[in-house]
């Protein structure tokens, strides 16, 4: 097939996602996540700076490191500043990108066109895919999916051509991605199992014959011992392990808080959660933001066991005569292994999100099984096309009515309130949005179901006494808060909150106290040096007002709130030259 046609597939599947996703241009800024790493976010808002840069590199925020993630966030809030369209557009057009690519990636391994193009199609259109690209906070998923893919393409050239350039493109691709998002640990075994199908490098007994696509990659790819390709992998396995050791020190907090998660628990979730999102791939119904975690039953979990098993057993037995069923097959598995939850980070037992790398290899095991089935039954080829196109608009029609749960905040927490049991999270989510949206009783209500089901959340401690704060509530505001700091003494906010209300009723030592907390928590953080600072500009030690308005500008240079502070105080310090005391009143 020429160029041409290969940009003219590349460029309809991009229109055809962006078409689709496009209504995302008008949603809001979700509630989950996308305060953290946005709309209250001031590192990303105030853009590119040689600060935020560092910040970017530096810091272990939200419980990740992905500075080039966050970089990307303040390209765009260099242009976008605290407006959530643009965001959401360069989302859209992530995955639009992907989608293309995806294409060319399996054009290029293969050969194939029209199957290549049916997985592209089903990546691009799937509604579990919804959560990736809709949610602002998961801008992670697809720009380190770019990133596989531009690793994989490098790779595949490598494999064609044996230069070393090709090589380190795909080294520093892979390297690029995992700052991004870490989720590619497990890059090296996929470029194993793509050596032997479709590159067939590896030395393995013969996978038959009578496939012209195969033999296209015999002439172009030279086979070698499993040595040698073992031994080109390892590189890979070196940023790898570099990247997983990064990632748990950022996830420690988020590790020892599920600590006494029982392994069994997760063992089993693990082993039906693998299961459960195949059953979503083949019926993406009651899809929602978060799952919370259940205990499921052993007979539930040894079930899946045996289907995984069993699936696994019989992609090896016919390797041979449909060698891309195991190599799917072993994509799925591979690349859903650092989210599966053996090692817990977070609280849901699974999420739509963790599968738009992974269906990857499923969409295989369709497409190529669906064209040998046609190549058997040749009377049934146009009925095999035919379900393969409805099974598209299916898709495509899934994705719409799933972007529709994400207008806006009610309607997105409400459908997974709907669609889920004892959801302590998503009560936790309603809470904020009904004080949002001017209703605090409904909003105490939501935080009292959610604390029913999960009374150790310190987040929902948290948020509870936000709504009463905000309502002059303040004794009830501070036991909440204290409630928050004790199951969670390194809660920044927190601490930081509750100074705010203890400055409000005149406690200025302790409240002095939790904002110096706060700031020893997260000390990359200018709001908490900017309030400290202005408590002492208030009750005139205007030292060490100064001094924290001035780590304030330097953490966000061009402030223009710290910058007004530190001026007013340099120009009472000016005025009251004694007033320079370090105690507060």
């Amino acid at each position: 097939m020429n160029k041409r046609t290969t940009l003219t597939i590349m460029l309809l599947l991009f229109l055809v996602t962006a078409a689709l996703y496009s209504r995302a241009a008008f949603f809001p800024f979700s509630v989950v996540d996308d305060g953290d790493y946005v709309s209250q976010n001031l590192h990303v808002t105030s853009g590119l700076s040689l600060a935020s840069l560092k910040w970017a590199v530096t810091a272990f925020y939200a419980g990740n490191w992905h500075p080039l993630t966050w970089m990307s966030l303040m390209l765009d809030g260099q242009f976008f500043g605290n407006a959530p369209r643009g965001y959401h557009l360069v989302n859209v057009a992530l995955h639009a990108l992907n989608s293309s690519l995806l294409f060319l990636l399996f054009r290029s391994m293969t050969g194939a066109v029209g199957r290549s193009a049916f997985v592209a199609a089903c990546f691009a259109l799937h509604p579990l895919h919804v959560e990736s690209v809709a949610w602002i906070a998961e801008r992670k998923d697809v720009l380190s999916s770019l990133l596989l893919i531009a690793t994989l393409l490098f790779y595949t050239q490598y494999q064609k051509r044996g230069k070393v350039d090709h090589y380190l493109l795909a080294l520093a691709a892979f390297a690029l991605g995992l700052s991004a998002k870490a989720m590619l640990v497990t890059v090296p075994a996929l470029l194993l199992v793509l050596d032997v199908w479709p590159f067939y490098r590896v030395d393995l007994p013969c996978l038959g014959d009578g496939r012209s696509d195969d033999a296209q990659r015999h002439d172009c790819v030279s086979r070698v011992g499993l040595k040698r390709a073992l031994w080109e992998k390892v590189p890979f396995g070196v940023l790898s392990l570099a990247s997983s050791v990064v990632t748990i020190y950022a996830q420690k907090s988020n590790l020892s808080n599920l600590a006494g998660l029982p392994l069994y628990l997760r063992a089993t979730n693990a082993l039906w959660s693998t299961v459960a999102y195949v059953g979503k791939m083949l019926l993406p119904i009651k899809l929602a933001i978060f799952y919370p975690m259940v205990p499921v039953p052993f007979w539930k979990a040894g079930g899946a066991a045996v289907l995984l098993a069993a699936v696994l057993v019989a992609a090896i037995k016919c390797r041979r005569s449909h060698p891309y069923f195991l190599a799917g097959w072993l994509w799925y598995l591979i690349t859903l292994l650092p989210v599966i939850g053996l090692v817990q980070v977070g609280r849901q037992a699974m999420a739509d999100r963790y599968t738009y790398i992974p269906l990857i290899g499923l969409f295989v095991v369709a497409g190529w099984g669906g064209a040998d089935l046609g190549r058997r039954f040749p009377r049934g080829k146009m009925a095999i096309s035919i379900a393969a196109a409805c099974s598209l608009l299916l898709l495509a029609a899934g994705t719409w009515r799933q972007l529709g749960y994400w207008r806006d905040n009610f309607s997105l927490i409400g459908h997974t309130l709907e669609v889920t049991e004892r959801n302590s999270f998503a009560h936790d989510c309603m809470g904020l949005v009904q004080d949002l949206r001017g209703d605090p009783e409904r909003a105490i209500d939501q935080y009292n179901q959610s604390l029913a089901i999960e009374p150790g959340s310190a987040t929902v401690h948290y948020s509870l006494a936000v709504v009463l704060d905000s309502h002059n509530d303040l004794p009830q505001a501070i036991a909440q808060f204290g409630e928050a700091i004790a199951l969670n003494p390194r809660f920044a906010e927190a601490h930081f909150s509750l100074g705010i209300v203890l400055e409000k009723i005149g406690r200025l030592a302790d409240a002095e106290k939790e904002f110096l907390e706060a700031i020893g928590i997260d000390p990359g953080n200018p709001k908490y040096r900017n309030n400290l600072g202005t408590l002492y500009a208030r009750n005139g030690v205007l030292d060490a007002a100064v001094e924290q308005f001035s780590q304030a500008l330097r953490l966000n240079p061009g402030d223009p709130k710290a910058e007004q502070n530190l001026q007013t105080a340099l120009r009472q310090m000016r005025q009251r030259p004694g007033a320079a005391g370090r105690e507060l009143p």
